[in-house]
């Protein structure tokens, strides 16, 4: 089809986002020099939008008022306009998202922000309809009363813009550390989320609902000695898996739940929630033994390798909500759908134990598949054992799905991110040793290869990369996952090289992140230049870098007795403190990393023949009884290799196993116990650590 406009200097950008506008009438720049320059050069305001490939209302925003001619005609007349996705500039959107917020009230993409010719902002605001509705101008409207008052008040809004970059920048400054225990925030912590928790459906506040997984795993460290973060767990995990959000068909998890029952979903697809629930389900499900969970955990990780994975390597960043026009179509079914996608019986099946009717559960006929009615019953009232029901309904789910795939499918953003497929690898990394599951391992093995391939000759890892260019700017998102990912991943198979890449890669990227303080910027100091470099502690849509960094810190330092390396890590939390003392219940990663640095280091050393049922069965138990806290030391061979020795003291004087029999060593600040070869007693001993 041809495009209703000529092509602007998006279509030639790398990111699937911004060559979705890379036909709109307007005047689009990325954001670069050339941009910069025009816009001192004939002092006019930057009109800056971010937003990024699965994000529906910068698809509305986009067909409303970017492919409007007048509208364009406006913009590039009397601004510089500048289109930004913000995966690959999370640096940017940080900045100026918390300048929306700290405006508004509020933030969200699209993110629309009016900047000066020297990039301070001065307005904003997210989604602005076409025409005036729902008490919002238009935002024809927005233009031309920002344009007149570049025009006559000049001064104001720059006064306006320089105040308000003044009170943000206080934010990237270190804060004297809080004089409370980590243990004391965490009880904090737990209370202020079960004064949000809601017992009815499960997760926080009300609609919309999202999974929000640093919360959860936190409650999952402490669900075995505490009973109301085991019941809020409980219901959470139960509630997600039987809602809309939870894809049925497909396998994984939409975005986020529109009502507080988590059934109808905003359907896009991201590679960061389904890695992280895909590990939570089965770390929970093996922890708390929960086999419902770990199918659950399974399901999200099959999705991963079949839809989302790049024939280059890598796992791709999100797939939208939107195909044929419309929200959910890919996704949602009607009677008449199920019942020519699946013979009789199946269909059948499928519309009772779902409680189908012509009226759905989304918009018209159109229902999202859940479950509402017990296996059992359904199969009574067909007249079916419940064993033959449950075989029929493996084979209707094979059916819809392959049916599913025949639709025209979401556009999925193929470019690969560092950060995200650090949390695939250290997710499928984990539930390939837990569960066990080699195929997950192999993915892990490959995406962390390939990542890792992306670097440049100083080792700054590749934000983006996509048909072999790389794009955007590091984050230290990227460098806290990819390490966490390459030390799980040496955790599960013994291989010191993984170890050794954490290292490398901590020890080139991580002092361009620090603050004199010890604390963490999220953007490094050899990026691209911003008006601030942000800082955050708290948790988001995914869990806080600073706290995952934090973490993997501790983690090598259990390993490899680094004794400055933790040093680093302890000085760190300190600067970081401020974090959970303000807001305990928003910051539970950087909670977890400092209760973990407040105690002994306790490190699991196996060594035996990984040929050996006992040193398999031994490796299980590790995986799964071992509290999150406690680093995992495996050895791959015997003899160890010279290699893994030096790279891991403990296993020093260890590598001699005579009779055959696998040992496991429980070692706690570098002192280990006698070894044990019994997996039960070694069961037992690890489920009597602290969490």
């Amino acid at each position: 089809m041809t495009p209703a406009h000529p092509s602007n200097r998006l279509a030639a950008e790398s990111s699937p986002y911004l060559r979705q506008h890379g036909h709109n009438p307007v005047d689009w720049y990325p954001w670069g020099e050339e941009a910069l320059a025009r816009a001192r050069n004939e002092d006019k305001p930057i009109f800056l939008s971010v937003g990024y490939a699965a994000c529906h209302w910068c698809h509305v925003m986009e067909r409303e008022s970017f492919e409007d001619v007048a509208t364009a005609a406006l913009l590039n007349a009397r601004f510089v306009a500048i289109k930004v996705d913000r995966e690959e500039r999370p640096d940017l959107d940080a900045v100026y998202m918390r300048a929306v917020q700290t405006m508004t009230g509020s933030g969200g993409w699209p993110l629309n922000v009016f900047l000066t010719p020297d990039l301070k902002p001065f307005f904003g605001g997210t989604y602005f309809p076409p025409a005036p509705r729902w008490g919002m101008a238009s935002f024809h409207e927005v233009l031309r009363a920002v344009a007149e008052a570049w025009s006559t008040r000049r001064q104001e809004l720059v006064g306006a813009a320089t105040a308000l970059t003044e009170q943000l920048t206080p934010l990237r400054e270190g804060t004297p550390p809080a004089a409370v225990s980590a243990s004391a925030r965490s009880r904090e912590a737990l209370m202020r989320l079960a004064a949000q928790f809601d017992p009815d459906w499960g997760g926080f506040g009300h609609a919309p609902k999202f999974p929000s997984p640093a919360r959860l795993f936190f409650l999952l460290e402490h669900a075995r000695h505490d009973d109301t973060a085991r019941a809020m767990l409980l219901r959470t995990l139960d509630g997600m898996a039987a809602g809309g959000m939870h894809d049925w068909v497909g396998g994984g998890f939409h975005r986020y739940s529109v009502d507080e029952k988590w059934l109808v979903p905003h359907f896009e697809k991201m590679l960061y929630d389904n890695a992280l629930l895909a590990r939570l389900y089965g770390e929970a499900g093996v922890r708390l033994g929960n086999p419902g969970w770990i199918t659950v955990a399974r399901a999200a990780a099959d999705y991963l390798l079949r839809e989302m994975w790049g024939r280059e390597g890598g796992f791709f960043s999100s797939t939208d909500a939107d195909s044929d026009g419309h929200e959910g179509a890919y996704f949602t079914w009607s009677v008449a759908q199920v019942r020519q996608a699946l013979p009789a019986a199946q269909a059948k099946l499928v519309i009772d134990l779902c409680g189908l009717g012509e009226k759905g559960n989304f918009e018209a006929d159109a229902s999202v598949l859940r479950p509402v009615r017990p296996l059992a019953e359904v199969a009574a009232e067909l007249e079916l054992a419940t064993e033959a029901a449950a075989d029929l309904l493996v084979a209707a789910r094979h059916g819809l799905l392959a049916a599913r795939s025949r639709r025209n499918t979401p556009a999925t953003d193929d470019k690969r991110l560092a950060g995200w497929n650090g949390m695939a690898v250290w997710s499928l990394t984990y539930l390939g040793a837990a569960l066990p599951e080699p195929r997950y391992l192999a993915a892990a093995r490959e995406a962390a290869t390939f990542v890792l391939a992306q670097r440049d000759h100083d080792g700054r890892l590749a934000r983006a990369w996509r048909e072999g260019r790389r794009s955007g700017a590091e984050a230290l998102e990227d460098v806290a996952w990819m390490s966490a990912g390459l030390v799980q991943l040496y955790e599960a198979d013994g291989d010191a090289a993984w170890l050794h890449a954490a290292r490398e890669l901590l020890a080139a990227r991580l002092p361009h992140y620090r603050d004199r303080s010890g604390a963490f910027f999220d953007a490094p100091d050899d990026g691209p230049a911003l008006i601030l470099r942000a800082r955050d502690g708290f948790d988001g849509a995914t869990p806080a870098p600073v706290g995952v960094m934090l973490a993997t810190l501790i983690r090598i330092t259990a390993l490899t007795d680094d004794r400055a390396l933790r040093e680093f890590a302890e000085n760190a939390l300190q600067a970081e403190a401020a974090a959970f003392a303000r807001a305990p219940a928003s910051a539970t990663t950087l909670l977890l990393a400092a209760a973990t640095a407040g105690r002994p280091l306790v490190t699991l050393v196996v060594v035996g023949d990984p040929a050996w049922d006992s040193t398999r069965l031994l490796c299980e138990a590790a995986w799964r009884h071992k509290p999150a806290a406690c680093a995992l030391a495996i050895a791959p061979a015997l003899p160890i290799p010279s290699t893994l020795m030096r790279a891991v003291p403990l296993f020093a004087g260890r590598d001699s196993v005579p009779d055959g029999r696998a040992r496991a060593y429980v070692c706690e600040g570098g002192a280990c116990r006698l070894p044990l070869d019994d997996p039960l007693r070694l069961a037992e001993v690890l489920v009597a650590l602290p969490s």
